[in-house]
């Protein structure tokens, strides 16, 4: 992906789950117990050969809107795909190309409370964010990126929409990778809020790092009505920071988890996603260097659903589970997903308007659907 490409060129330039002992607002919350809920694959959309408007090239995000209907990004056809909750193909918006509303890369899905979609990439004669209409597919524009380009875009109220933005600092002499989280809106330049600032030391060596950095670091999620989460994707703590619209810290939860090596399978895994990631910065070097960490996450994503509770994805457990908290950092329960993924340390997933969506980024398959998932 050339944008992607231009954000590590442009730092190169310049320079097993333990016991879980949730804390929320400053409150130690120990649970002796957990009650466990499962959650249950109900239906895929998906196919290996066939009809072109069901099969996957790569799957870079998947949302539903407002009507229930389901919106897939795929990256290899430059477009967004939408079908009904049952796999109904409806309608496509965009396709690859270079003109107005066209794309030739794109990633990191959102839809904002008015029905904008957003996502980020190269399209449109320029290297940014660009804005569709969920409804009608109208282009609604795009907006230049000058650097590296927002990544991991959440939507929230009206036309805002909460990313990471990375920069680099020499100011000092030595370059530093400047980590931003804000909520931004469309059509305005600068961020109406900043959640979150850090310097990290720039390591032109570990580009690996550097990968992850650009397509993870950090998990964001928020909901329509002013609460906002950032977890930093660390493999040595497990925080959730809670923020509200004006920036300011409610609360933090932190989780007792142990560090969770790969396995072999994991670790080959992860390193071929790291190597797509690089691949689709158009940079086969780096790719065939690239090593994994061989340690996970503790926390590897964040979602929050209707009634405004916040599900943590741990990064420990192969199988995917999750630990669910209310907005006021209570904690509430665990949710596994029944069955045995061999592919769950890859699973990404969405809730909105009563839908839970997942995909693998390394499918057991070897081709990529879209799950809906249930809770029992």
């Amino acid at each position: 992906m050339k944008y992607l490409m231009l954000s590590a060129a442009a730092l190169l330039l310049a320079a097993g789950c333990a016991k879980i002992q949730p804390q929320a607002a400053g409150e130690e919350n120990i649970h002796t117990t957990v009650e466990t809920k499962t959650m249950l694959k109900t239906d895929s959309m998906g196919v290996e050969f066939g009809d072109s408007t069901q099969a996957f090239g790569a799957i870079e995000g998947v949302i539903t809107g407002s009507d229930g209907n389901i919106a897939v990004l795929d990256r290899a056809a430059c477009c967004i795909r939408i079908f009904t909750p049952e796999g109904e193909f409806l309608r496509q918006i965009s396709r690859e190309g270079n003109g107005p509303g066209e794309l030739m890369s794109a990633a990191f899905l959102t839809i904002t409370e008015d029905g904008t979609l957003i996502l980020t990439g190269d399209g449109s004669e320029m290297l940014g964010i660009h804005a569709f209409d969920y409804f009608t597919g109208e282009w609604m524009g795009s907006e230049p990126s000058f650097g590296s380009p927002p990544t991991c875009l959440e939507g929230a109220a009206g036309r805002t929409y909460m990313r990471k933005s990375l920069d680099v600092d020499v100011s000092t002499g030595e370059p530093v990778i400047v980590v931003q989280i804000t909520l931004n809106e469309i059509g305005t330049e600068e961020p109406l809020v900043v959640f979150l600032e850090e310097r990290i030391p720039f390591n032109p060596q570990d580009m690996s790092e550097i990968i992850s950095l650009v397509w993870f670091g950090y998990d964001l999620a928020c909901d329509f009505s002013g609460r906002f989460y950032v977890s930093p994707r660390s493999t040595e703590e497990a925080a959730v920071y809670a923020y509200d619209q004006t920036g300011a810290e409610l609360y933090s939860i932190e989780l007792d988890l142990e560090p969770a090596q790969r396995s072999e399978e994991e670790l080959e895994s992860e390193r071929l996603v790291l190597v797509s990631k690089a691949v689709a910065m158009d940079d086969a070097e780096v790719a065939s260097s690239l090593e994994a960490d061989p340690y996970k996450p503790m926390i590897r994503g964040l979602e929050v659903d209707d009634d405004g509770n916040l599900w943590v994805l741990l990064g420990g457990p192969s199988q995917p589970a999750f630990e669910v908290f209310n907005s006021s950092g209570e904690y509430l329960h665990r949710v596994v997903l029944e069955g045995n993924q061999t592919d769950g340390h890859s699973w990404n997933f969405n809730f909105s308007s009563d839908n839970i969506l997942a995909y693998a980024e390394d499918p057991s398959e070897g081709y990529q659907k879209v799950w809906l998932l249930e809770l029992e």
